[in-house]
């Protein structure tokens, strides 16, 4: 008689059931509440289970455990076994698809424009257009009078205020501040403002170029030209099915910290090793699979600090924006169940990042509520093979957002071109690239 799966349901149920009998005043609940939470989250993400229905389950073995008197230890407390930190609204904002997405860039242009007001000296370094109007990154520096400032949105409120933005039609429109940051450059004496800012579409939209004039003097044009024309198609995933990729991209972490309690090694693998054996039990993980035989992991010791620390040092390398080492593209993907947009490509001596702009795409809290919505892997022309690694991430409205993601291992300058490959957990397109060298 064939083996029949269980139901995700049933496979959640009887994991908590097991925990319930195991739990003990002696032993700690973390790492086996963390374990049932990546086993629910893993469920949702890969559309095995709704999210209401995981949230019940482990609802009902919160409330187990309270009753048998664990209500003050971590992963009991009301907001901690739950799946919503990793999956939250991802099926919802899938299911609506791109209709009504009002980020996607129709294009993505260099400007690299500095605007000194008397705030601070801002620097725009990119400009999208999008169905919602224009967006322009900034970054504004002023000397560190070493007194705490007012908010950042109100100071960057007054130097927009003194910058206009002018289309080719002689439209002008306000800039208005969305989403502003500040922060210390110590060893220069400075103090620094990051954020964006938009405005509004206007007529004749999209415009062939706008430009930025202070109120203090000078202007800076910036050419808005149609999405770049590189050659894009389909490709395969890393894996062969959505489990894996799901599987894949969770074992990769050998500890993990959350509000000061501790899972190690020992504790991470048993995690992963619950994640994989339901989804075996329910049949979203084949028994044949490759990644059974040769799981992935971060390797040896060195390398996940090697990999952190040339990141720093090469970003540190790279403070101050030129534009000649970047590039706009805006190619959208050939992809059917997401939206990805290749937004530009950066190269400054060995660090080569890319900027996708995609949906949906929500972000997890902590390992292992893992939401791995995009990945990116490149090949350059000689062959050699790089991971793309997570970087800055910036939610917009409709569970889009818009990332970077930085190539491991270093590039080599003399490389010109790649091939960059996005994939979700189900589909991957690729697009050839060239290198702003």
């Amino acid at each position: 008689m064939p083996w029949e799966p269980l139901s995700p349901e049933e496979c959640l149920r009887s994991l908590c059931a097991e925990a319930l009998l195991r739990a003990h005043p002696d032993r700690p609940l973390f790492p086996v509440s963390l374990g049932l939470m990546a086993v629910a989250n893993a469920f949702v993400m890969l559309g095995l289970l709704p999210e209401a229905e995981a949230e019940e389950v482990l609802t009902g073995h919160r409330l187990a455990l309270e009753a048998r008197g664990f209500g003050n230890v971590w992963g009991v407390a009301e907001g901690e076994l739950t799946v919503r930190p990793g999956a939250h609204e991802y099926w919802s904002a899938r299911n609506a698809g791109p209709a009504g997405l009002r980020e996607v860039p129709l294009s993505v242009a260099v400007a690299g424009v500095q605007c000194p007001t008397s705030v601070a000296d801002v620097c725009f370094e990119w400009v999208w257009l999008t169905p919602g109007g224009l967006r322009a990154s900034f970054r504004a520096t002023a000397p560190d009078p070493w007194v705490d400032p007012p908010p950042p949105h109100v100071s960057m409120r007054q130097a927009m205020s003194e910058i206009s933005l002018t289309d080719d039609t002689g439209h002008v429109r306000d800039l208005a501040v969305e989403g502003s940051s500040w922060g210390r450059l110590r060893d220069r004496r400075l103090q620094e403002w990051h954020g964006q800012a938009t405005a509004d579409p206007g007529p004749a939209w999209p415009p062939a170029w706008v430009e930025f004039s202070p109120a203090a003097s000078g202007s800076g044009r910036v050419s808005v030209l149609p999405a770049g024309q590189v050659p894009v198609g389909p490709a395969e995933p890393p894996w062969p099915t959505p489990g894996e990729c799901y599987l894949a991209a969770l074992a990769s972490v050998t500890h993990i910290s959350v509000n000061e309690a501790e899972a190690g090694p020992e504790d991470t693998g048993e995690i992963i090793a619950t994640v994989a054996e339901s989804l075996m039990a329910v049949g979203a993980l084949p028994v044949t699979s490759g990644l059974l035989r040769e799981p992935p992991g971060p390797g040896p010791a060195w390398r996940a600090p090697l990999e952190s620390r040339w990141a720093r040092r090469a970003y540190r390398r790279s403070a101050g924006f030129r534009a000649a080492e970047h590039r706009g593209l805006a190619a959208q993907l050939p992809l059917q169940q997401a939206t990805a947009v290749i937004e530009s490509v950066s190269a400054r001596d060995e660090l080569v990042s890319i900027d996708l702009y995609g949906h949906p795409w929500v972000m997890g809290e902590y390992w292992p509520l893992i939401t791995p919505c995009f990945q990116v892997r490149a090949a350059d022309e000689a062959g050699n093979q790089y991971d793309g690694v997570p970087g800055d991430w910036r939610g917009l409205p409709d569970q889009a957002a818009r990332g970077s993601f930085w190539l491991w291992p270093p590039v080599s300058p003399d490389r010109a071109s790649l091939r960059v490959t996005v994939s979700t957990l189900w589909e991957a397109a690729w697009a050839d690239v060239d290198l702003p060298r």
